[in-house]
């Protein structure tokens, strides 16, 4: 088993991971790297971890938001362009495995002035990846309640991710990745958690479908499993039809990360994370998924339909995508 969505700095603890990574019984992980309370890069510190692991770590290293500039007219000249490309230089100097992106969430792009994807700043940057066929694990949008200020929930609030109208929109943002897509068939891309579209999987197929290169994870928000069980039969069938473009992930280590203090993982969030997917992959029919306090909470008993997958496909999902997406 592969985890290929973990967040690491050495602020979290690294005989917590550790820990972790032995009684998940993981193979390897990818830690995707984020800044560290939005601004402290954390490349250093998962290297740091690489090197002392006993089992290979790939790292995904994040652009350094400083190439951003707080003037939004300053943010769309040609010298962002350089600095992206030497960003991409850097991380692939340092040994990174590729690249993870956190600006299309609404309120990094707001906060540093992240131009449009599809415009020309943008276009060497992704002309590059696709030609040297970099893997990149690009955030784009949030769970779409976050922008309906009748069914956000209250902690969204508190974490700053009611996306009003000073925030750009869930469908623009689509609109701007697929425009990048069509430019760039051939881009090695991994939008995590179903790219937001677990309510749409029709749309979500059509993507697919339209571009063999991209993939998705099952790495949550916990809405993402609400959303998948409620179709029953039809998410299963995604699931089979898209066996081989659907990577495991965890998230293990965001909560921390977001904050600029230092905060150690939280082991049982952890594993309340890792039993919450599992259970939905493998088991096969109904099942009770109840609070437990830590990753699953504040939420009211719900009969859950698990999708019951074969090993094989398990064994796909688990590992042998993540191999595929980065050989």
């Amino acid at each position: 088993m592969i985890d290929a969505h973990i967040h690491y700095a050495a602020s979290v603890g690294q005989d917590r991971l550790n820990t972790l990574i032995h009684e998940a019984h993981l193979e390897a992980l990818a830690l995707q790297c984020i800044p560290k309370g939005g601004t402290l890069p954390v490349e250093e510190d998962a290297f740091a971890f690489q090197a002392q692991c006993s089992v290979p770590v790939y790292i995904f290293g994040g652009l350094d938001r400083s190439v951003y500039d707080t003037d939004p007219a300053r943010s769309e000249t040609s010298l962002l362009s350089e600095k992206l490309d030497s960003e991409v230089t850097r991380l692939m100097n340092m040994g990174c495995t590729g690249i993870k992106m956190l600006e299309g969430k609404p309120d990094v792009r707001k906060n540093f002035c992240v131009p449009d994807f599809d415009s020309p700043v943008w276009e060497a940057y992704w002309a590059r990846l696709e030609t040297e066929q970099i893997p990149v694990y690009m955030h784009v949008n949030d769970p779409e309640e976050f922008w309906d200020a009748e069914h956000v929930a209250d902690y969204v609030k508190r974490a700053g991710w009611f996306y009003d109208e000073t925030f750009i929109g869930n469908e623009e943002q689509y609109r701007q990745i697929l425009c990048v897509l069509h430019r760039h068939p051939r881009l090695r891309i991994l939008f995590p958690h179903f790219f937001f579209l677990s309510k749409q999987l029709e749309r979500l197929a059509c993507i697919l479908d339209a571009f063999p290169e991209v993939r998705i994870d099952v790495t949550p928000g916990i809405e993402l499993y609400y959303n998948l069980s409620a179709q029953g039969a039809k998410a299963r069938e995604f699931f089979l039809t898209y066996k081989e473009r659907i990577l495991y992930g965890t998230d293990i280590g965001a909560r921390a990360l977001i904050r600029s203090e230092n905060v150690p993982l939280d082991l049982d969030e952890c594993r309340s994370r890792i039993k919450l997917i599992r259970d939905y992959l493998e088991t096969d029919g109904g099942y009770l998924l109840e609070s437990d306090g830590h990753y699953v909470a504040e939420r009211q008993p719900a009969v859950m339909h698990g999708l019951g997958l074969p090993q094989p496909v398990l064994d796909n999902i688990y590992s042998r995508n993540f191999l595929n997406f980065i050989k």
